[in-house]
């Protein structure tokens, strides 16, 4: 398994051939994934479970959440920083951020960009949308919070948006808009606490964001 071991299948050991803009790039599933989830949130809403538990189905739970738990949450810090071996960063000895929580910039920084990841660039959902799609449908079908990953549904693992602080708290990174973008759980985890440099990757704040018209998380 890619936990365990010294390189990522999915990342390949030849950093040349790396993403420039992810820790790691989702596979094409993923895409086909959304889609039928979408599907499901709106048989939900209409109050067709049955309908809805046959697209949720099709989404490939287990495959998102092993591709996260083995690739996605680890490609950064775990294989890119150590393979790359580059030199240690200079410690920061400034001030930190004492505002760590991201909860009052999220829905600002989510519509700026689209609710789309910065990084990876796939779409990402609105928290309040999954666990209103686990009310309609019952925890025991779609669980979006829980002690371990192996509980939670794939698509709650890989879609779920958050906020990704680009620059490191522990860096001198500050929780505000601009140090602020949105983030799929997969490059979050897999960005870790390292500098972009660190994993090879470019500022995805140096790209431009052209937010999709038709998407807004669900919300």
């Amino acid at each position: 398994m890619c936990r365990a071991a010294g390189s990522c299948t999915e990342l390949g050991t030849d950093p040349a051939q790396w993403s420039k803009n992810a820790p790691l790039m989702p596979p094409k599933f993923f895409g086909e994934a959304l889609e039928h989830f979408v599907t499901a949130y709106h048989f939900a809403e209409a109050e067709d479970l049955d309908a809805s538990l046959v697209e949720l189905e099709k989404t490939r739970s287990e495959d998102l959440r092993r591709w996260f738990v083995e690739h996605g949450q680890m490609s950064g810090w775990h294989h890119r920083v150590k393979a790359l071996n580059l030199p240690k960063p200079i410690a920061y000895t400034g001030p930190l951020e004492t505002e760590r929580s991201i909860r009052a910039f999220e829905p600002t920084v989510y519509e700026r960009d689209g609710y789309t990841c910065r990084y990876c660039s796939i779409k990402v959902i609105d928290t309040k949308a999954l666990l209103r799609f686990e009310k309609l449908v019952g925890p025991q079908n779609f669980k979006v919070k829980g002690k371990s990953n192996q509980i939670r549904h794939g698509v709650a693992l890989v879609f779920r948006a958050t906020a990704d602080h680009v620059i490191p708290i522990s860096f001198g990174g500050r929780t505000n808009l601009e140090n602020l973008v949105t983030s799929c759980w997969s490059c979050n985890y897999g960005k870790y606490n390292a500098l972009l440099e660190q994993m090879g990757l470019g500022d995805p704040r140096d790209r431009s964001v052209e937010p999709l018209t038709d998407w807004n998380g669900l919300r």
